[in-house]
Order: structure tokens, then sequence, then C-alpha cells
């Protein structure tokens, strides 16, 4: 990716703050993904889970939301204007502590993601729902929550990298 091929994290900020005011006004729902993973994970198994309380409605506001983030990234690289080039490169530095084939890549990150989706729901939310919306609410529990993930996150990266001795 080109090094100009990148959005200001000020910009992205200001949107993801922007939209979560709007969602909360216009709706009187705050914003968060953990759920709508849940409905799209009920659209695939059966587990009486997934089909009951938020998820009793499969295709609520939340399902939708959840799908346009992946089709967002898609055509905000689409329309970029340097192509879409399908990669499950994370960087030099996560490249160097991944496996190399694509069949081994996927399987850690479609673990890893499960486990995010485990523990965002042990939570009780996940990291937009948390850190976001319930820390701009002065929610107790979602800065609770939002400081385990910044933890949890250093603690894993820091072991991964320690444990593959890869050095930068």
């Amino acid at each position: 990716m080109h090094p100009d091929a990148i959005w200001p994290g000020l910009v992205g900020g200001l949107a993801i703050g922007l939209y979560s005011l709007v969602q909360l006004v216009v709706t009187g729902r705050a914003l968060g993904c953990s759920t709508g993973y849940g409905n799209l994970c009920g659209l695939v198994v059966r587990t009486a889970y997934f089909h009951r309380g938020p998820y009793e409605d499969t295709l609520n506001w939340r399902f939708w939301f959840t799908l346009g983030l992946p089709v967002g990234g898609l055509m905000a690289a689409v329309l970029h204007g340097d192509g879409f080039i399908p990669t499950f490169s994370l960087g030099p530095m996560y490249d160097a502590v991944m496996p190399e084939d694509p069949l081994g890549k996927s399987a850690v990150l479609f673990a890893s993601g499960g486990l995010i989706g485990f523990g965002a729901r042990m939570a009780g939310g996940c990291t937009s729902g948390h850190s976001i919306v319930g820390m701009a609410l002065r929610a107790p529990a979602s800065l609770l929550a939002s400081v385990g993930f910044f933890v949890g996150g250093t603690v894993a990266v820091q072991a991964l990298f320690r444990l593959s001795a890869a050095s930068f």
C-alpha cells in the first residue's frame, strides 16, 4: 500500500465519533459490533445462544452495520484509485511472526477473531461499544473493559514477539 493511501487517523476518529453521536441521537441505540457479529453467527449456526435475546431478530440493524464494515473498507480501497489488492500481509513486523503459508495465516487470524469475539461477549460488548460509546457516556464498566482490552492486547503482542524471537 502506498504511504499516501493511508487516511489520517484524525479523519477516521472524527468520522467514527460523529457517526456514534448521530446513531445515538437518531435511533436511541449505542454503536457496537459484537451483537451484529452474533447475528452473523446466527445465520450460520443453529446453537440456541445465537437465536435468543439480542440475536432473536437475526437481520436487525446491527447485522447490516456489521456487514457494512468490510463492504465500506472494500469500497474505500477500490475508490481510492490504487486498486484493490487482496493480501494477508499485516506489515513486516507481523509477517515475521505469522505463518508464511496462506492457510496457516488464515487459521491464526480465524482463531484470533474467534477469541476476540468470545472476549467481547464476556465483557458484555466489543471495543467499539465500550471504548468509543461507553467511555463517552462515562460508564465505569466500559472504562474497566477498555483497560482490559488494551492490557490484554499489549500482553498478547509482547508475548507473540518475544516467543517468536523476532527482532525489530
